[in-house]
């Protein structure tokens, strides 16, 4: 076998950067099928100085009846469609409201909507459900767990000591060829949502 045909042609970081934006935006930009029986999850995120993102992504009834539920699971990123993405200067409820009626022109009115209790998207997701009463609007339960958990871990002493432990290992590995074995840093929010188990 020759030197050439032994070689294997490995692309770019470029060329699969450039690769998996093409297809985000396509997925963007795709015409979404219009329906009765959308599930709309609604967040805000991406902070990048007085902008966020409102993202809303969605997953037909029929196929979280069909598809999810059956294998008794939660939802993956594969069965969810990518519905809005909106880069918004203001976060008001009002202006919240506007996009939600504005995606409903577009794909269909929502059985149900799921997202959190912050303020903006509270008051956007209640005004918006003024004008379509027959919405269910349902608590986020990731948010309500890990308020739960941080409800029972910020006073513990146990886990104080071992996130103490972790930001000590993470330090002394910094920079060394260990440093792959560090443990992730915490976030300022949300550090409660990623806690599965603890010894």
């Amino acid at each position: 076998m020759g030197a050439e045909e032994s070689e294997t042609s490995i692309p770019s970081f470029i060329s699969i950067k450039n690769w998996l934006e093409r297809v985000g935006l396509y997925e963007l930009q795709r015409e979404k099928e219009y329906r009765d029986d959308w599930i709309f999850i609604v967040d805000l995120t991406m902070e990048l100085g007085k902008q966020k993102c409102l993202v809303v992504l969605g997953v037909t009834q029929q196929y979280f009846y069909e598809h999810v539920l059956p294998n008794k699971r939660g939802l993956q990123h594969q069965d969810v469609q990518v519905l809005m993405l909106e880069i918004m200067d203001s976060t008001r409820g009002d202006l919240i409201e506007e996009k939600l009626t504005e995606l409903t022109y577009t794909v269909g009115c929502p059985v149900q909507i799921v997202a959190d209790h912050g303020s903006d998207i509270e008051k956007g997701i209640k005004l918006y459900n003024q004008k379509y009463p027959s919405i269910i609007y349902t608590y986020n339960v990731t948010h309500g767990m890990a308020l739960i958990l941080k409800h029972e871990l910020a006073t513990s002493e146990r886990y104080q000591s071992f996130t103490e432990r972790c930001n000590l290992c993470r330090n002394q590995l910094q920079q060394t060829e260990l440093s792959f074995l560090s443990p992730p840093s915490q976030r300022s929010q949300c550090r409660f949502f990623n806690v599965e188990k603890f010894p």
